[in-house]
């Protein structure tokens, strides 16, 4: 029996991704565990495995197509296996995947959930989705999308109001407008309109393209700054007695994602997820490292990080962060995260800084640089190594005193590990 092959959940609240290449052709061999695809999220490109072993029978979209999540790209069977009919594959989420919160509201209001494009996880309706449904629209007010968006419905003569939108903010992109046209007409397409030449030109001035990796930073932290009632407590710790045990080819960076994923055991509050105003605390340490990269941001996910001694840490870590860097991660590596670690210490100018939650986590820790720094010791002066940390911590999930107490029970980790 054939296997589908979907396009793959890419991270928490990404709804598509763009399909960058096939790497495999229909009639190839492919085995588990192949790199058959390239596709594109909000935040990387990732290599799409072959969950199966067999032939690739055939595949659903061209490269270069926005695709969501769920939807099945391709499929994977026998050689002599006739290829099974299907239904022509839908970019829609599932109706049935939707939120208690979202089905009573649509229930008592008599709203059509096949109108809604969901903006949760994988596609999933929220509560918010059928709220701004049943939000009449304000004087004055349109369909948010851009300006070339809007030139493209005006030439196929499409109503915008009546294409569901999937942006991040609610706005109708090009890709909704092509699938609302193929829907209406299977041969139809929009284009972009030509760029326009009356462009206001101020001189020493040019335009930086902002690339679908930072948009998309951008959204997803806007939006925990507005949903996420955020504060902070940070504490100087001394790891002057720590660097010196340090094993060979071990940095504090590593003994610092240990000692974090350490502590999250013993508080567990922090080890956790808000999503759809539900609170859940996870049994295991999926610890998010934060990696800088030319066009953004990106949040790798190093999983079970419990397990792993010291050694173990470093070395994974490490491996995560280098395909990070090269563009080789895969869907897991990104999703699942329940707290973050954002170190900018190697900026020696950045003493301390505080970081933005990694949504729908509820906690995210800011490393400053490790600096010599005078200190006082039972009322003498001296010169130690130390560095600043700050939790962010989201105050619907949880309190200043778990706060504090990450930080203590960090720093009893930190006191046993130098001695």
């Amino acid at each position: 029996m054939a296997v589908d092959i979907v396009m793959p959940n890419l991270g928490f609240d990404t709804q598509s991704g763009r399909l960058i290449e096939w790497l495999k052709k229909p009639g190839d061999s492919v085995t588990r565990g192949d790199i058959i695809a390239v596709v594109e999220s909000d935040k990387a490109n990732v290599e799409l495995e072959s969950v199966a072993s067999g032939i690739l029978l055939e595949t659903l979209f061209p490269a270069d197509t926005e695709i969501n999540v769920g939807t099945v790209i391709a499929r994977i069977g026998q050689p002599d296996e006739v290829r099974s009919q299907s239904p022509v594959p839908s970019n829609q989420p599932p109706i049935s995947d939707i939120s208690p919160v979202a089905k009573r509201l649509a229930e008592e209001h008599g709203v059509d959930l096949s109108r809604i494009t969901g903006s949760g996880r994988g596609g999933r309706i929220m509560r918010e989705d059928v709220e701004a449904l049943l939000k009449p629209p304000i004087h004055g007010s349109r369909v948010r999308a851009l300006p070339k968006v809007r030139k493209a419905a005006h030439d196929a003569g499409i109503d915008l109001a009546l294409v569901p939108p999937t942006g991040a903010q609610g706005q109708v992109t090009l890709a909704d407008l092509n699938q609302y046209a193929r829907l209406q007409a299977p041969t139809a397409a929009v284009t972009p309109p030509a760029p326009a030449t009356s462009e206001l030109v101020i001189e020493g001035r040019r335009e930086v393209a902002i690339t679908r990796a930072r948009r998309a930073i951008g959204d997803r932290l806007s939006r925990s700054m507005r949903e996420a009632p955020h504060f902070y407590v940070s504490g100087e710790f001394d790891v002057t007695d720590a660097i010196r045990a340090l094993p060979d080819k071990i940095r504090i960076n590593d003994l610092l994602l240990y000692l974090t994923a350490q502590t999250l055991l013993r508080v567990p509050e922090l080890n956790a997820t808000y999503e759809d105003e539900r609170l859940f605390q996870s049994d295991h340490v999926h610890l998010g490292i934060a990696v800088a990269l030319e066009d953004g941001l990106l949040t790798p996910v190093l999983r079970h990080a419990e397990r792993y001694s010291l050694q173990g840490i470093a070395d994974e870590s490490r491996s995560l962060i280098e395909r990070a860097r090269e563009k080789r991660l895969r869907p897991d590596d990104l999703q699942g995260g329940t707290f973050t670690v954002s170190n900018l210490g190697m900026v020696k100018q950045v003493e301390r800084f505080t970081a933005v939650i990694n949504p729908p986590q509820v906690g995210i820790l800011a490393v400053g640089t490790v600096k010599e720094r005078p200190a006082v010791i039972d009322g003498g002066l001296y010169i130690r190594s130390t560095v600043y940390l700050t939790l962010s911590g989201d105050h619907r999930a949880v309190d200043g005193m778990h706060l504090a107490r990450f930080l203590a029970v960090f720093h009893e980790q930190l006191t046993a590990f130098s001695k």
